[in-house]
């Protein structure tokens, strides 16, 4: 048994021994939770071998829930790697108490925990007594179940934290997890799932109602699209449908939100203020409690448009041309094939009209500062782009370099009015890094050298090879960094190389055309050095020839094969788990790289050199 207060241990003897435990030795909800337990019979001293579900059955559950499977994974994956430690796991669950996802670490997973927290498997409370996850469900709030606080006595060396996700409707859509072989106490990782939640629940919110208006408000503009917002949504009739935990709230003194009026909750006729929503104002407005908000409507796909087309009340052009902007494809000038990254990018165009910071996070040569001027050039066309990658910062004069001598000069003054892209943001020193966290959360930074309060207006786009763990930044930018996370895919996940190489082909020569079996060629290839590498090579394969297709034997000397052999295993705690042995692959192919070294290797992935390490051990 973990170590546990003396209270919880003298109450766990008389629970495990007769059945029963005083009151006042445990907090209330533990207390209930345990009194419940016993009431469902459950023994504290019996395995635990709770329900896991058919097949079939999960299955049909995960179709159920698959928009929450669908935006929570990235959440999942973010999570786990903020956590970065060992012997944990982080689980998705249904409102039933069904494990729908999961990321385990290797530790845990050898643990009886990690063997009974899988997917497919049942966490309420009546099958397992005291758990975060079925208390979670229960009391619809945050829950951290420690060690012996578990109702039974097989799960007393795990703590267990859960927060729940909620629908916008008053229903519970499900609950993120975070468990751990450790019993101390961990506030940290609480407030981390709790955010993580919070996102989950805002991406389902918005996702879910694209047809209905979408409103963002918060007492302070700067706060717009931050996890912080409020988010209402509203019916034809505008009417309040759906309203997130935030939005509830700011809306504190005002019971039974749903069905309510716009009107009668601020101090506006929404048909008043439809169409300058709608042309992408950001609107001051009072609550009927005398509380000032600013508010804007959320352009997703025809959210605001479709709905305000079918109100009579709110009179529109047929073709408004900023509707019209907004539905042009601003990737149009590129190739954009691949299903999967078309829909990791429809995210883009809002947050980049929205000033959100956009976070883009891929290995070298996926894309990132393309990616980059595509948003800077749906939200501020024809204004500056600055961008610099930040490891080539000197250490010393890397604030003088950004922020300048003066508040008017240096890089950030520079892109005022446009865009600042920050390759590989991880390198950035640590006071600098405080500084970019200041003007993503408030807008605004006191100048180093001039002490005046500087109110730049940037969008702000950052780069990264990985999602930033806890080590590479400080907390304050990790978390403001994270407001649309874009990952890219490595060139051989893409299912569009071959479209990529004929438009590189052309660039080079304009009637160029793939002969029989280079696409095979090229699907071959590893593609370490990605799209700037493919470009490379089909420049100089279109330009060994004056006309015609071009040929597999173009390519010789090209697409060389490494020295080393490549590496087929993942490492032995990576192995049999899919997107662990790929990260473990890339971590090995970055070492051979860069010729061993593990030092060049960790930054170009954005990793410490212990986990690179950790990937270097055996593979059998």
């Amino acid at each position: 048994m973990s170590h546990q207060s003396a209270a919880l241990s003298r109450a766990r003897m008389m629970l495990e021994s007769q059945g029963r435990f005083p009151g006042g030795a445990l907090p209330g909800d533990i207390s209930d939770s345990w009194l419940r337990s016993l009431g469902f019979g459950l023994d504290p001293l019996a395995r635990s071998e709770g329900l896991v579900l058919t097949d079939t059955a999960f299955r049909a559950s995960r179709a159920d829930h698959a928009d929450l499977i669908h935006f929570a994974r990235p959440e999942l994956e973010l999570l786990f790697d903020q956590i970065a430690g060992s012997n944990f796991m982080i689980a998705l669950g249904s409102p039933d108490g069904v494990v729908l996802d999961t990321l385990t670490d290797g530790q845990f997973a050898d643990t009886d925990a990690g063997r009974a927290v899988i997917a497919g498997s049942v966490w309420t409370e009546a099958t397992r007594g005291t758990n975060a996850l079925g208390l979670c469900i229960i009391n619809r709030a945050p829950t951290q179940i420690y060690g012996g606080e578990h109702f039974l006595r097989a799960h007393g060396d795990v703590s267990c934290i859960s927060a729940p996700i909620f629908d916008g409707r008053g229903g519970l859509a499900g609950v993120l997890d975070a468990s751990s072989g450790s019993t101390i106490r961990q506030q940290h990782t609480a407030a981390l799932v709790q955010m993580s939640a919070s996102n989950i629940e805002n991406s389902l919110i918005r996702a879910t109602h694209d047809r209905m208006i979408v409103l963002q408000f918060h007492p302070r503009p700067e706060y717009l699209g931050t996890l912080s917002v409020g988010m209402l949504v509203l019916d034809e009739e505008f009417r309040i449908h759906a309203v997130n935990r935030r939005g509830e709230m700011f809306l504190t003194g005002f019971k039974n939100l749903l069905s309510e009026r716009f009107d009668r909750l601020f101090d506006r006729q929404f048909e008043d203020i439809a169409q300058r929503l709608l042309q992408g104002e950001t609107l001051r407005l009072r609550d009927r409690m005398g509380s000032g908000v600013s508010m804007r409507c959320v352009a997703n796909r025809a959210s605001f448009a479709l709905a305000g087309r079918q109100s009579p009340v709110v009179s529109m052009p047929a073709k408004p041309v900023a509707v019209a902007d907004r539905e042009a494809d601003p990737f149009r000038e590129i190739v954009l094939d691949d299903p999967a990254l078309r829909r990791a990018l429809s995210g883009l165009p809002d947050a980049a009209r929205n000033g959100q910071p956009i976070c883009l996070i891929g290995q070298s040569g996926t894309g990132k500062e393309t990616y980059a001027r595509i948003a800077h050039a749906i939200a501020r066309k024809g204004k500056p782009f600055v961008a610099v990658d930040a490891a080539t910062l000197n250490a010393t004069q890397a604030v003088t370099t950004l922020l300048g001598q003066t508040e008017s000069t240096g890089l950030l003054a520079e892109a005022v009015g446009g865009s600042l892209y920050l390759g590989d943001m991880t390198a950035l020193a640590g006071p600098l890094q405080l500084v970019i966290a200041r003007l993503l959360e408030q807008g605004e930074y006191r100048h180093p050298m001039t002490g005046a309060l500087v109110r730049p207006d940037v969008l702000f786009l950052l780069g990264a090879t990985t999602a930033p763990a806890a080590a590479d930044l400080v907390p304050q930018l990790r978390y403001a960094a994270m407001g649309t996370v874009i990952t890219l895919p490595l060139l051989n996940d893409r299912s569009d190389l071959p479209a990529l190489a004929l438009r590189f082909a052309r660039a080079a020569r304009a009637d160029a055309t793939l002969g029989r079996g280079v696409a095979d060629l090229l699907a071959a290839h590893d593609w370490p050095g990605n799209l700037r590498e493919l470009r490379a090579a089909m420049a100089q394969a279109a330009g060994r020839r004056q006309s015609g297709p071009v040929q597999m034997a173009d390519f010789a000397g090209l697409l060389v094969n490494r020295s080393t052999p490549a590496i087929q295993h993942a490492c032995a705690s990576c192995k049999g788990v899919q997107w662990k042995a790929d990260q473990c692959l890339a971590v090995r192919a970055a070492v051979r790289r860069h010729d061993g070294n593990v030092t060049r290797a960790a930054q170009e992935l954005g990793m410490s050199r212990t986990t690179v390490y950790k990937h270097l051990g055996a593979s059998n």
